[in-house]
């Protein structure tokens, strides 16, 4: 396969996220995640195919979790997904999806219960890590949170 036809089956490129913390923190994170359930970047850091967009609108039924909906739906659907190792985006990492909330925990079920039922039960526990993590986190001094956090799931630590 030359070049050309590589290229042409790839319908998503993402690159790397720098999560910026506070004035003087900032990370890299590893991408660990499923990519059959949740996608492998931040939303900020990848490029899609034109075609791909057209034919798959986002759900705006979905108020947070839009972008990951399009990206499993797509993901399903046998597209082609490259990594490329560099930075594509700064992004501010306390945005609404970035807390636990009901709204959220709705939306990431729906897009579950969509394409891979039998995630919901690893879904579920994973959620209750992420609302234990958020509450010590929101008690420990700011200090204490932005090393932990600079640290936590690193790539790169800046």
């Amino acid at each position: 396969m030359d070049s050309k036809q590589s290229l042409d089956s790839i319908g998503a490129l993402y690159g790397d996220t720098m999560y910026w913390l506070s004035e003087h923190h900032y990370k890299i994170p590893n991408t660990k995640s499923n990519p059959a359930y949740r996608m492998p970047f931040c939303h900020q850091s990848v490029f899609v195919k034109t075609s791909l967009l057209k034919q798959h609108h986002f759900d705006t039924s979905f108020k947070i979790c839009a972008d990951n909906a399009f990206f499993t739906t797509i993901y399903h659907q046998n597209i082609r997904f490259c990594y490329i190792d560099m930075i594509v985006s700064v992004y501010n990492a306390y945005g609404i999806s970035s807390k636990p909330s009901w709204q959220f925990f709705k939306e990431e079920l729906r897009i579950i219960m969509r394409h891979r039922k039998p995630y919901a039960l690893v879904f579920f526990w994973k959620y209750l890590c992420m609302l234990t993590k958020y509450s010590i986190k929101s008690i420990l001094p700011e200090s204490w949170r932005l090393k932990i956090q600079s640290r936590y799931n690193v790539k790169s630590h800046i």
